[in-house]
């Protein structure tokens, strides 16, 4: 089945992800968009702090949004936040950053909507001045990763990620 139709036939649902399974989804989705080094991992780092400090409704309001936003024309001064946003990311996620994400315990157990989830990813796209554009690629993949790869495995990458060890069970 072709990755379309694939997304066509499985939209995002009410179906809960954990936030280190986000994590591992995101990292995944950056890689398979060819984005530069450590862009990816500032998207995932900031869409779990972004969950940490953002209520559910905000995030289905940013999913609901998301298709809007993302097919403005992106203007001058959105290109030159871009531009100086990449240059900030081109380096690795700050330990303090991952720390603080790994330490957050309330974070272990909680879970959002896959819908939610990319409200989040949204927020913190935006936050980090990707161009409004990048949502929809970012919105496709994110959602046909979800759909071949397994929990566990993406739980791994956005474990390994931040430090934390998959619990034995």
């Amino acid at each position: 089945m072709s990755r379309l139709k694939l997304i066509q036939q499985y939209p995002l649902t009410d179906s809960r992800l954990s936030v280190y399974e986000i994590v591992g989804y995101i990292l995944v989705v950056c890689k398979e968009l060819r984005m530069e080094n450590y862009q990816g991992e500032h998207l995932a780092a900031h869409t779990a702090l972004r969950i940490a400090d953002t209520n559910p409704e905000q995030a289905d309001e940013a999913y609901n949004h998301a298709e809007w936003i993302s097919k403005k024309t992106p203007g001058v001064g959105e290109l030159l936040r871009w531009g100086k946003a990449k240059s900030s990311m081109k380096g690795p996620v700050s330990e303090k950053i991952l720390e603080k994400i790994a330490d957050d315990t309330e974070l272990d157990d909680l879970t959002v909507t896959e819908i939610q989830a990319f409200g989040y990813i949204s927020i913190a796209a935006i936050d980090l001045h990707f161009l409004k554009n990048q949502l929809t690629p970012l919105e496709m993949e994110f959602n046909y990763q979800l759909r071949i790869i397994e929990p566990d495995a993406a739980l791994a990458v956005g474990l390994h990620f931040l430090g934390l060890e998959m619990e034995e069970g």
